[in-house]
């Protein structure tokens, strides 16, 4: 099962007010700094009290899982000039929050049969992978996922079922190759 976060009523304040979808509030600044935010006030209290799962962390902050990158997320995010809680302010991390706080963005039927291919699966090997591909090459195609972000959002929902980067990775290029889109 996926790590669930308790968000606190005053997170819970807060993430009621972020629209995470930007285009829909439009290029009203006032509304965007509002948002900002709040982001930043959500992100810096998950943080603080060490809610965010580790997987999810690491995600952002560790090169090997940024594939096709030499630098991670955040690594990218300092090299364009963005440092510190300066990055927890910014627009392009909103997507981050999101992860940090709902997980991988698939369909709840996608997810609980991942989960129970995975613990069907227990103790799981690398001989697993090739089965967790196929599994999500026929979620993929019967939800009608766009194939860059299905890929990516299977990539991380292997890690949080603990699977190996390797799999993790062949099961995001199995998507990739998928001919649809």
């Amino acid at each position: 099962m996926l790590k669930q976060i308790k968000l606190t009523q005053i997170e819970q304040n807060l993430w009621k007010q972020i629209e995470f979808k930007q285009s829909s509030i439009g290029i009203n600044h006032e509304a965007i700094k509002a948002l900002l935010k709040h982001s930043f006030e959500l992100s810096k209290s998950l943080i603080q009290r060490g809610a965010i799962p580790d997987i999810r962390l690491r995600y952002f902050s560790d090169p090997e899982l940024n594939i096709g990158y030499k630098r991670s997320r955040k690594d990218i995010f300092e090299k364009n000039g963005t440092k510190d809680e300066d990055i927890l302010r910014h627009p392009h991390f909103l997507q981050y929050l999101r992860y940090f706080v709902l997980g991988p963005d698939l369909p709840p039927k996608t997810i609980s049969a991942f989960s129970k291919a995975v613990s069907d699966s227990e103790p799981v090997t690398s001989g697993d992978t090739a089965f967790f591909c196929n599994l999500a090459k026929q979620e993929v195609r019967s939800h009608g996922l766009k194939r860059k972000t299905a890929a990516e959002e299977f990539f991380k929902l292997a890690l949080e079922f603990d699977l190996d980067v390797y799999s993790a990775r062949m099961i995001r290029d199995t998507i990739m190759r998928l001919k649809i889109d």
